[in-house]
């Protein structure tokens, strides 16, 4: 998608079938990516099928490409979808001990603080990376502040909570990205956002694109305030923002349409848009976790897969999935 001079291409994201929000952002001064990772997950009874692997492995070499044509690289908080991990993690992340390192190393990283504004299993994960790339890498911490490039402007948000108000989830980064009169917000996992407070702040910014974190309404957890709130949340941007997607967590479950449709005919007759990552990047949902049952049922795995499945939790972290 072109808005003016800016220019915004989806990497990965749940509705192009991985868990991701990867998105890059050019204007004539700078090429920024954001959140430059992908990931999958368990969801009960099932692990990841083959065709989601393949879906990850292919996002990553999007990923890797797009990393050697920006200039800065962005992390918004330090969920595994979300940044790159520096371990072997081939089980849910295809990820090796090097793979961290060779896709920061050499890049300027606007990161959220890992010492302020973060809970215990993130603030782990922010030392670590830093460890990892304090030597190789030119890390400058974005939390609530502005990066002028030319003429265009980069803004961080201040930390906003990673779902609710007090989330146990921590906190998360969005960035606005501006060029003349033309402004792209880029608001992962705020869940709606189900904070007001981070719904005053996105409103504020007066986006003329929003890529947003939409709620994880297939939790048993996320509890009817939090929905009410997230809906609430939603409704009011596609009134205020006239092109606005919605991914990652929503995308999650097929129900994602039947509870965000109302509010997209809504703002299609307000002469909006609302649409996904995928809708977004031109191409088709891809809802791969979303539909993994009914993948289990259509597509069999090999036997060498369901081997590789019915070993260890030691073996599936170092060991790459037979696809």
């Amino acid at each position: 998608m072109k808005l003016g001079n800016i220019v915004i291409t989806p990497i990965a994201a749940e509705s192009m079938g991985v868990r991701s929000m990867c998105t890059r952002i050019d204007t004539p001064d700078v090429s920024i990516l954001l959140d430059p990772s992908a990931a999958l997950a368990f969801r009960p009874p099932y692990e990841p099928h083959p065709h989601e692997y393949l879906a990850l492995r292919q996002s990553l070499v999007r990923i890797e490409e797009a990393v050697k044509q920006c200039h800065l690289l962005s992390i918004s908080h330090y969920h595994f979808d979300h940044v790159r991990p520096g371990a072997f993690n081939q089980r849910y992340n295809l990820s090796t001990r090097e793979d961290r390192i060779q896709t920061y190393a050499g890049k300027r990283l606007l990161v959220k603080d890992g010492r302020s504004h973060i809970n215990a299993s993130q603030r782990r994960r922010a030392y670590y990376f830093e460890k990892d790339l304090k030597d190789k890498a030119d890390i400058e911490i974005a939390d609530d502040k502005e990066f002028i490039i030319g003429n265009s402007t980069i803004t961080f948000s201040p930390p906003l909570p990673h779902g609710p108000d007090e989330s146990p989830l921590g906190f998360v980064l969005a960035t606005s990205i501006s060029y003349a009169e033309d402004n792209v917000v880029f608001a992962p996992d705020v869940q709606g956002p189900a904070s007001k407070r981070s719904l005053a702040y996105l409103d504020s910014l007066q986006a003329d694109v929003m890529i947003l974190g939409g709620p994880p309404i297939y939790l048993q957890g996320y509890s009817d305030g939090e929905n009410k709130q997230s809906y609430a949340s939603i409704a009011h941007l596609a009134k205020s923002v006239p092109y606005l997607f919605v991914d990652h967590h929503l995308l999650r479950t097929l129900e994602w349409e039947e509870w965000i449709g109302p509010i997209a005919h809504q703002s299609e007759r307000n002469g909006h848009e609302l649409g996904t990552m995928a809708g977004l990047a031109g191409i088709e949902l891809d809802l791969l976790e979303a539909q993994r049952g009914r993948l289990y049922e259509d597509f069999p795995p090999s036997t060498a897969f369901l081997d590789w499945l019915n070993s260890t939790d030691e073996y599936k972290y170092k060991t790459p999935p037979p696809i």
